[in-house]
């Protein structure tokens, strides 16, 4: 994929910055085959055309938990789908839960959630039970960037 192939993204300034920062770039390509053979292999499924895209855009990114360190930070993620490639059951359960073929992209928190990915486009999160993170990447990417806030004491 050239820079010129690159669709407009509707995210934040700060999404944008975050994801710069982590190494992405318009146009950046990543090979998607080892993450292809390796998860199937483990007892994963096998990637589907929505998760491909994603992972050879964004694949091999990380993303610390704190920058600035003044601020709130959003959670840590990663997005490599060998961080769940033991975990094959869990994934599972979770596509069960969410009524949809599931494939791993990732993890946040630490490792607490799973990041997976449906062959629509939408991403889940989740570890015991999952939830909808976001119907399309580029709205996953900019609520995974969103820094977390505080709820006011009561």
């Amino acid at each position: 994929m050239r820079v010129s192939d690159s669709p407009a993204r509707a995210w934040s300034p700060q999404t944008d910055a975050v994801l710069r920062r982590a190494g992405w770039r318009p146009g950046r390509f990543v090979r998607t085959g080892t993450w292809e053979a390796v998860v199937p292999e483990r007892g994963g499924c096998a990637v589907h055309d929505a998760a491909r895209r994603f992972l050879a855009e964004f694949g091999a990114l990380a993303v610390p938990h704190r920058d600035p360190a003044d601020a709130m930070p959003w959670l840590e993620f990663s997005l490599d789908p060998l961080a769940a490639m033991w975990d094959a059951e869990i994934i599972d359960d979770l596509a069960e839960q969410a009524g949809a073929e599931l494939y791993p992209i990732g993890t946040r928190d630490r490792g607490n959630q799973y990041l997976a990915m449906a062959e629509d486009g939408a991403v889940y999160a989740g570890m015991d039970s999952v939830h909808l993170l976001a119907l399309t990447p580029d709205e996953a990417l900019r609520r995974l960037t969103a820094r977390v806030r505080p709820e006011a004491a009561p």
